[in-house]
């Protein structure tokens, strides 16, 4: 829900229950609401107070939880909660609300209306505030242009409304043009520490940041010329509250008042980059998430992953970093310097350093500001929502605060979930193997590797394997006897190290075969997926204080690695395009259409001729790189026109790009059927 500032719509009270509710009731779901206080009991939150606004005014309801998230834009949640945390550059004991924070954006679905735009949604005359300084901003980064050209800048507004495109179901032709997007960095607005803490402040720029979005609109139909493009009138923000909140705003400044139909239309609540963050077990820090030139951290409590670049918009310069944790020479000059790809989010960003039966989500981990310049993301925050529920679920399950669980058992269930730990990709374990979660959770952890993402689940385990695994489990140096570091080491050798290490942490292995059997070397698959029930009955014995039994009566046999990388979906692809006769057979390209490969230009030019006769019946062999870029499964038809020839080779991952973008076509919006000559 959302209300006034400070809006704290996405707290949850997990394990709750209202005062006077009725029995049987699991899920209060409160809309237009915000908490205004919090119940605690020491250190602990046992509840929380939330107002919320009904017809007849509002009201607060008190209630009791054993966990309460703040899953809020902006961690409002986290100074009721007593929690120290971390805003801008600063601590909450000290805050400064000049310092800078990331800037925000009041984005907008914006849409083009073949018929003409509705009524009241061509802007005819600047907003307030519009000049030509202002002008001269947006001139400065978007100008006019149909074709799609990302390496120019300013981007043209093909290539701006491209580059945030979005599917347009109003549409009932299926041409692939881009019809619809959203508005967004063009009009991006500074904001400071002010906005995160002070509530009127906080609106005030609100405000300004929907007029911006309106500068924006008007320069697009105006001096762009596109007069058939604004604010899309059917994504449902047309409600009672988004209409209560800008008659308030235009009861302040009636100037706006012929704007009103339109903002009617404006999203309920800004983008916002950045918001307060926890003080926790462990801040994570830019170079922890750093991809280039090093890699990233090894964190063997990783339970969610992010793989975007650190990126602070108009923010990211010494003064307003935290010395403490990030540096100047961290700074990337361009975008995606310091690489784009996996990184781990450990367990200890979730728990705060003192306050219990409270837990981050969102942006709101403990974190830097840089390392939140790259986590902020929405996928990211999807997973790190996931993580924060599955803690809370596990220790309103076990009756512990959330900084007694073992973080394997979160781990255990994400991987449940399907969820995915590892920062390397496994290319010769399929998802829906056997071992697949067991070799995701030992490798996380560290006791095994995967080299080039390869994990050799077929291949015995080594004596030196064996020793890191008992570094690992005990936490010293181990030296048990292995045999050779480089011999392989039979089942009941291994059996027998685990068997000592269960010893010491109530665990005990019922470890029963035959000589044979016993004698037989152990893979590393069979490793794994030992390993994953003793690391998860570990977690057990620990947490209720009771022995646990691992039982390994048979040998569990190690699924043959698959003849492709189950890290791609090239196979799956290469099968959809079977059935749509654009390939004969899967061989050649699982061959070559992989990295460091390249594929023969006369065979990629018999693929681009049949997908082009897919979307146009008469189009020649010439003219297919054209009728692909026009429906938007190439980027430019250049590059295929030149390399997709007799004679000449395409780079693997481009074919294989291509093929992809042929197949997700062919799934969810094929083209009807063409006469072909």
């Amino acid at each position: 829900g959302s209300g006034a500032a400070p809006a704290t719509g996405g707290a949850a009270a997990a394990g709750s229950g209202s005062a006077g509710a009725g029995g049987g009731r699991t899920l209060d779901l409160c809309l237009r609401s915000r908490i205004v206080k919090v119940f605690k009991t020491g250190d602990t939150v046992t509840g929380a107070q939330v107002e919320v606004v009904a017809d007849g005014g509002k009201q607060t309801r008190d209630i009791q939880c054993k966990i309460l998230i703040d899953a809020t834009e902006w961690g409002d949640v986290i100074p009721l909660s007593g929690a120290r945390y971390r805003v801008g550059n600063c601590l909450s004991d000290s805050i400064d609300v000049k310092r800078r924070v990331q800037d925000n954006t009041w984005t907008a679905v914006f849409k083009q209306y073949p018929g003409g735009v509705p009524k009241g949604f061509l802007m005819t005359d600047a907003p307030p505030g519009y000049d030509a300084k202002i002008q001269q901003r947006f001139a400065n980064s978007l100008v006019a242009g149909d074709k799609v050209d990302t390496k120019t800048k300013p981007w043209n507004f093909a290539t701006f409304i491209g580059y945030r495109g979005m599917p347009d179901s109003s549409r009932k032709d299926k041409s692939r043009l881009i019809t619809r997007t959203h508005l967004n960095y063009n009009n991006d607005f500074n904001s400071t520490v002010a906005e995160i803490e002070d509530p009127a402040r906080r609106m005030a720029t609100d405000r300004q940041m929907r007029l911006r979005t309106l500068q924006l609109i008007y320069y697009i139909q105006n001096t762009l010329g596109m007069k058939d493009w604004a604010v899309a009138d059917d994504e449902g923000f047309d409600t009672a509250v988004n209409r209560g909140n800008i008659d308030a705003w235009l009861a302040d400044q009636p100037e706006l008042a012929p704007y009103r139909a339109m903002l009617y239309h404006f999203s309920i609540m800004p983008y916002v980059r950045e918001s307060r963050r926890i003080v926790g077990l462990h801040t994570l820090c830019a170079r922890e998430i750093e991809r280039k030139p090093g890699s990233p951290t090894f964190f063997p409590t990783v339970v969610a992953l992010g793989d975007y670049a650190v990126d602070l918009h108009g923010s990211m310069t010494g003064p307003f970093l935290e010395g403490e944790f990030d540096r100047e020479e961290d700074i990337p000059h361009k975008f995606g310097e310091r690489g784009l790809g996996p990184f781990a989010i450990p367990f200890e960003c979730f728990i705060p350093e003192k306050v219990d039966g409270f837990l981050p989500a969102e942006k709101n981990i403990s974190q830097s500001r840089m390392a939140s310049g790259a986590t902020r993301l929405q996928p990211h925050t999807l997973l790190m929502g996931q993580a924060a529920g599955a803690i809370a679920a596990l220790s309103i399950r076990n009756s512990i605060q959330p900084r007694a669980l073992d973080p394997v058992l979160v781990q255990r269930a994400l991987l449940e979930a399907n969820d995915t730990l590892l920062i390397a990709p496994l290319k010769d374990v399929a998802r829906d193997a056997a071992e697949w979660k067991a070799v995701q959770l030992v490798c996380a952890r560290g006791m095994l590797s995967v080299s080039e993402g390869k994990f050799a689940p077929q291949k015995p385990v080594t004596g030196g394997e064996v020793i890191r695994i008992l570094n690992q489990l005990t936490g010293k140096e181990s030296a048990a006897p292995a045999g050779d570091a480089n011999g392989e080491v039979a089942r009941d050798q291994f059996a027998t190290n685990l068997k000592a290490v269960g010893a010491a942490a109530m665990v005990r292995l019922d470890f029963n075969s035959n000589a044979a059997d016993k004698a037989a070397s152990i893979t590393r698959s069979e490793a794994a997926q030992m390993l994953a029930r003793f690391l998860e009955l570990r977690a057990v014995a620990k947490m209720t204080g009771k022995e646990q039994t691992l039982t390994w009566n048979a040998i569990l046999p190690a699924t043959p690695p698959p003849a492709h990388d189950v890290s791609s979906t090239l196979r799956a692809d290469l099968l959809l395009l079977m059935e749509n006769k654009l390939v004969d057979a899967p061989d050649y390209w699982l061959a070559n259409a992989v990295e460091g490969k390249k594929c023969d230009g006369a065979k990629v030019a018999e693929l681009l001729a049949r997908a082009g006769r897919v979307f146009d019946g008469k189009s020649s062999p010439k003219d297919a790189p054209a009728v692909l870029a026009a429906n938007h499964i190439i980027n430019s038809a250049e590059y295929w026109s030149k390399n997709g020839v007799a004679g000449k080779e395409c780079i693997g991952t481009n074919v294989a790009v291509l093929i992809h973008n042929l197949a997700r076509r062919m799934a969810t919006d094929p083209p009807a059927p063409k006469a072909h000559p």
